[in-house]
């Protein structure tokens, strides 16, 4: 009898799926939101803390025609500005304004075209009627408004315009926007945005992206959709006290706001969360806690007993290795270590120092 052999079968679909989380400083971000939320006729400005005073003269500021430019270019809402934030966290790094707006100046006008239909329109759309109408095909357009009425005037009016027309003008908008309104904001709120975002990079290392969203909204239950690989966090000034979550293709951003600590910080003081580290990190039995835990989890009565002291002393030593970002602690109460936060602070230091040690080691090995 002739048996047909079993196939070998390698599944693929078991595999490590996890979500990469950044976090993401540049000053770029909070100039895009300061677009998005003046220029939208939905926005709520009284509700942010800046004030609606504060929007008013940002529109006052805006050159007649620069303002009717951005009205135009971003549409109903000024969804358009806020697809270009996604834009941003999908491009490779630096995200500084100097590199950014080169970046999407020399974009192939074809994959902005194809990333502003994605942004409104792609999740209901073929996939080859959403390639064909960025790529000009003005009845593929046609086939993507007829499912989107709201979007019909604004997108045939903008994607009539020559190819690569739309792109150069969206930069120069946001060139002139930088330098004749925003430029003033950009030194007073950049380094808030990015002292906080240093704060919070070594803390979603390897952390699980909804309880990460849980956090940084203050309490919102969010479940990701699926498709979603990377998870992109940016800290704003501008939203205060609003967190704003947008998603264009794979990547989900969720702006939140700036902690009141990083906006008042004295700008020669060290990082906050590297100061709570190296304090945590001060103390023999939370040495020998992160010694234990660096063999695998433990959990309240194993180091209890390792260290011959109290619950509650070793509860309150665990409690501080917790804070600094040291340790996570299991839905069963069990404690394991986070290998990465100690490099990601020696870089924080390093960049406060205004030192390379990684350079000076590398060095020496080489020395060797």
């Amino acid at each position: 009898m002739n048996v047909t052999p079993m196939p070998k079968v390698r599944d693929l679909t078991t595999g490590d799926r996890r979500v990469s989380i950044e976090t993401d400083g540049s000053a770029i971000y909070d100039m895009l939101l300061t677009i998005w939320t003046t220029f939208n006729e939905k926005s709520q400005h009284a509700s942010h803390e800046l004030g609606a005073e504060w929007f008013a003269g940002v529109a006052d500021a805006t050159p007649d025609d620069l303002r009717q430019e951005i009205e135009l270019l971003g549409g109903q809402g000024s969804h358009l500005w806020a697809a270009v934030i996604g834009l941003v966290a999908s491009a490779p790094h630096p995200h500084d304004p100097d590199s950014i707006l080169p970046w999407l100046g020399a974009m192939e006008p074809e994959e902005l075209r194809r990333s502003l239909l994605s942004y409104r329109c792609g999740f209901d759309l073929e996939a080859d009627t959403l390639e064909r109408a960025a790529c000009g095909d003005d009845q593929a357009l046609e086939d993507v408004l007829a499912q989107h009425p709201d979007l019909a005037d604004r997108y045939r009016e903008l994607f009539m315009l020559p190819l690569g027309e739309l792109r150069d003008r969206m930069v120069a908008a946001l060139r002139r926007f930088r330098s004749e309104v925003y430029h003033s904001y950009e030194s007073e709120f950049g380094p808030a945005s990015s002292r906080a975002a240093s704060a919070r990079r070594a803390m979603v290392r390897e952390a699980e992206p909804e309880a990460v969203i849980e956090e940084v909204t203050n309490g919102l239950d969010y479940h990701l959709q699926p498709g979603v690989t990377r998870l992109v966090l940016v800290p704003s000034v501008v939203l205060r006290p609003w967190a704003v979550i947008d998603q264009l293709r794979e990547v989900l951003v969720v702006a939140y706001p700036v902690a009141d600590e990083f906006i008042n910080a004295d700008p020669d003081a060290p990082p906050s969360w590297v100061v709570k580290l190296h304090k945590a990190l001060a103390d023999e039995k939370r040495l020998r806690i992160l010694r234990r835990l660096s063999e695998g989890s433990a959990g309240l009565d194993d180091l209890t007993e390792m260290l011959g002291l109290t619950k509650s002393t070793v509860h309150h030593h665990v409690g501080l290795l917790r804070a600094a970002g040291l340790i996570r602690v299991a839905m069963d109460k069990t404690y394991t270590l986070r290998p990465t936060v100690l490099p990601e602070a020696q870089r924080t230091l390093d960049d406060y120092l205004r030192t390379d040690t990684t350079q000076d080691l590398r060095a020496t090995g080489s020395e060797r």
